[in-house]
């Protein structure tokens, strides 16, 4: 299933063309529901840089006790980031760096290649804000705002 995920990340990430009129934040998230994994392809983050990041899905948690922080019980297997740097360098992609993975519940890869332009483009759109009600700027809740949100073209899962 990951295999699935990644490839369709991918494809969003530096093959689909964006509307003119959409506008995106966050990025894409898939959900690999069997490994308890859900993956985000993120455009571009605060240096421009495209991100692949992987959480734990549903996070059971260690009652450590009392006046002791909970620690989580299902974190992120060891060398599983590393395993995603390689399978994503085994699909193209050069990997700039890592950040967080085990012992944390997320891990995230950094790559070389920039996003296809229109989606640079429409992060850009949404980092300028709603142009209907530019005094609320990022946090407008109006139709024409969230419309542009809707307007993304996201990927169509199909199973290997």
């Amino acid at each position: 299933m990951r295999d699935t995920v990644l490839t369709a990340g991918l494809r969003w990430l530096y093959e689909t063309e964006q509307p003119a009129d959409a506008w995106q934040h966050h990025g894409l998230l898939l959900t690999a529901p069997t490994a308890n994994r859900r993956y985000s392809f993120i455009p571009a983050n605060d240096s421009r840089r495209v991100v692949v990041a992987v959480d734990v899905a549903k996070i059971e948690w260690i009652d450590n006790g009392p006046n002791e922080l909970k620690t989580p019980a299902n974190p992120l297997e060891p060398g599983e980031l590393d395993a995603l740097a390689a399978e994503l360098q085994a699909l193209g992609c050069e990997v700039t760096s890592t950040w967080n993975g085990h012992p944390q519940t997320t891990g995230s890869v950094g790559l070389a290649r920039p996003a296809h332009q229109s989606l640079l483009t429409a992060f850009d759109r949404y980092r300028a804000g709603c142009l209907t009600h530019p005094q609320r700027g990022l946090f407008c809740d109006c139709d024409a705002w969230r419309a542009g949100f809707n307007r993304i073209v996201r990927p169509v899962l199909v199973a290997a």
